[in-house]
């Protein structure tokens, strides 16, 4: 019996007793791999399609791009608001330090921090609001 026969006994409820226990194992080994096989080729097809639309779609520049002219530094005026926002400051490396320096069991005087930039949150609203909510949800 080929492959073809033995697959077509197997679909049919009613013949599928009639088959020896080797049939039946072999026409359940081929029916696996063709499923598994099917799936595999649709995920990687879809892979393609996401890695294509991720490429067109992408707001990016690409790195070949020729990078835009660096405007020059302006100096920041000097304002009122600058003793509040250096103590504010103050405060935020104090904490950040207290945090590393708990988080790596260790004194905070052996921590030295000289740097501190904040960088872009680039997630989207729909991850922020679960984070948020979240954090609400422990309270």
């Amino acid at each position: 019996m080929d492959t073809t026969e033995l697959l077509a006994t197997f679909a049919n409820s009613d013949l599928i007793h009639s088959l020896s226990f080797g049939d039946k194992i072999s026409a359940g080994l081929i029916t696996t791999v063709l499923g598994m096989g099917i799936t595999f080729s649709a995920l990687v097809i879809l892979l393609f399609i996401i890695t294509g639309m991720n490429k067109f779609l992408s707001k990016t520049p690409s790195p070949s791009a020729a990078p835009a002219k660096a405007q020059p530094h302006k100096q920041p005026s000097v304002t009122p608001h600058t003793q509040s926002k250096t103590e504010n400051d103050n405060e935020i490396v104090a904490a950040i330090t207290t945090a590393i320096a708990m988080s790596l069991k260790t004194s905070a005087s052996n921590i030295v921090i000289r740097n501190i930039e904040k960088i872009d949150n680039r997630s989207p609203q729909w991850n922020k609001a679960g984070i948020i909510e979240q954090m609400n949800n422990r309270l």
